[in-house]
């Protein structure tokens, strides 16, 4: 089996154990019984997340399912669900639709009584699928900023603290319209650190900062693992669970690799970070002189890799837009290792967005190696005015380096598997 397609398997299995299915079930065991629910779903995996979680409930005769609601962007919703509303907007800009959902969680939010039972199912995305601009501020405005921030490349914590200040339901702004006393948030994560302020702009905790008790999170905590935290907010008893997050993903990737790669044990799996950010170039480069520098300490009586070995990187990188092509963070990363690549032998980089979709491009991620360049040349393609125009996607879709954009039920950021022999 050629080592891309090798690369390939072990992210199509990890997938398969990551399942939502596997996820939420494990959440089911704490939700209260003989008192009246509501769910409300908000952001990419809304509507799987919501159809899990309804599976699971409405064939527990001691939960009291009243009414649902999903915010999910356009085509993502595949059929109607029993007692849910269903709203559906655009990203990741946000449009009159967004407005709308906004005003229908309003009016679903405001509804629940103080003994009611409220889950909350949080994904990425949120942020531009329910909005409502604060008086003074249109959503020009806010469409307007926030698509010069996504064009700039600014990391996603501070895109979301610019657009707070526009909205009337983000940071903790919905919380006023929520009369029950019991509050349970299960999120599955997209940001690096997982802090409950930037997933989907955190419309349901007040601002962490402003939390003064010390057993609160403080407010550059991080969550390294899976974890619930607890808020006492007024009146209200928030319990706020990761249950999903990229660390997760990717521990997911290893457990795939040992079966997978037969040259492969514990000792030559390396999970290097879960908070790569920055410029998507610059990593792509500085992950590819990282298999060159690996390479060269063999032989040399200590090495921190022992070859051959698979090292897993995750985060988000940003792309700052300068050109007109088609592309993404993942495929812009992918394309800037090649150069570096072409210099090695038996060396791959694969990258995925772990939402199915990277960019404004039909692509998941990439898949290149020592023979990508030679590819693209004989093709025609020059790497560095791709990479200047942005165009990364058409580079690598015409010598068959694309992982095809499909939907995944989870978003947990993106990974790169860098495999060096």
């Amino acid at each position: 089996m050629l080592l891309k397609d090798t690369l390939l398997k072990v992210l199509e299995e990890a997938r398969d154990k990551f399942s939502l299915e596997n996820i939420m079930r494990q959440q089911m065991e704490r939700i209260p019984i003989n008192r009246p629910v509501y769910i409300m779903a908000l952001g990419k995996a809304a509507y799987p997340m919501m159809k899990v979680f309804l599976s699971n409930v409405q064939s527990d005769s001691f939960v009291k399912f009243i009414e649902g609601l999903v915010i999910t962007p356009f085509g993502y919703a595949k059929e109607p669900l029993n007692k849910v509303t269903i709203v559906e907007a655009s990203h990741p800009l946000p449009d009159e639709n967004s407005i709308k959902a906004a005003d229908t969680a309003i009016d679903f939010l405001s509804k629940i009584n103080k003994d009611d039972i409220l889950f909350i199912l949080l994904s990425g995305g949120g942020s531009s699928l329910m909005e409502k601009p604060i008086d003074g501020f249109s959503l020009e405005d806010i469409i307007n900023r926030t698509e010069e921030l996504l064009k700039d490349g600014s990391s996603i914590d501070i895109i979301n603290a610019i657009r707070k200040k526009f909205s009337a339901v983000k940071g903790g702004k919905m919380l006023k319209y929520i009369k029950s006393q019991y509050i349970y948030i299960y999120a599955m994560s997209d940001v690096p650190g997982d802090n409950p302020r930037h997933i989907s702009s955190n419309p349901f905790l007040p601002q962490i900062e402003m939390v003064n008790d010390d057993r609160q999170i403080e407010k550059h905590h991080r969550f390294d693992n899976l974890t619930t935290r607890k808020f006492n907010v007024h009146d209200k008893a928030i319990m706020y669970r990761i249950i999903a997050n990229n660390h997760s993903f990717c521990e997911a990737i290893s457990e795939s690799v040992l079966g997978i790669f037969p040259n492969l044990r514990r000792n030559k799996i390396h999970l290097i970070s879960t908070y790569i950010s920055g410029d998507s170039g610059k990593t792509g480069r500085e992950i590819a002189d990282l298999a060159s520098f690996i390479i060269k300490q063999k032989g040399r009586g200590f090495s921190a890799f022992v070859t051959p070995c698979l090292l897993i990187f995750g985060g988000e990188t940003n792309v700052k837009v300068i050109g007109k092509g088609v592309g993404g963070r993942c495929t812009e990363l992918a394309l800037s290792a090649v150069e570096g690549l072409s210099r090695l032998t038996n060396c791959a980089i694969l990258t995925y967005a772990t939402d199915g979709k990277d960019g404004n491009c039909e692509a998941a991620g990439a898949i290149v190696d020592c023979n990508t360049k030679a590819a693209l040349l004989e093709k025609g393609i020059d790497i560095e005015k791709s990479l200047d125009n942005n165009d990364s996607y058409t580079a690598l879709n015409a010598i068959g380096a694309i992982i095809p954009s499909e939907p995944t039920d989870i978003n947990v950021n993106d990974i790169v598997m860098l495999y060096v022999h």
